[in-house]
């Protein structure tokens, strides 16, 4: 399967996103064991990006970007948020 140019920035973001949850958790802002996980706040903030970009392009919600991709940008995310709490 092959991403389009639209899937293939909502990956990076994701994983912009990621790290920026992971500087959050490292700075103290998000609680890493608190009631709203930073997975869930990487979950969250892909649904607002997608929100926003179809919104923006005129398209209704999840027709801009397909559930591969959706799900590949969930988990770059993660893997940052993970890989920034152990190492940074």
């Amino acid at each position: 399967m092959r991403l389009s140019r639209n899937e293939l920035l909502f990956v990076a973001l994701g994983a912009v996103l990621g790290a920026v949850v992971a500087y959050a958790v490292k700075a103290g802002f998000v609680a890493p064991n608190g009631a709203l996980p930073p997975f869930a706040i990487v979950l969250i903030g892909l649904g607002l990006v997608e929100l926003v970009a179809g919104y923006a392009a005129g398209r209704s919600p999840g027709t801009l970007v397909g559930m591969p991709a959706r799900f590949l940008a969930f988990v770059v995310g993660v893997c940052i948020v993970l890989l920034g709490a152990k190492f940074a």
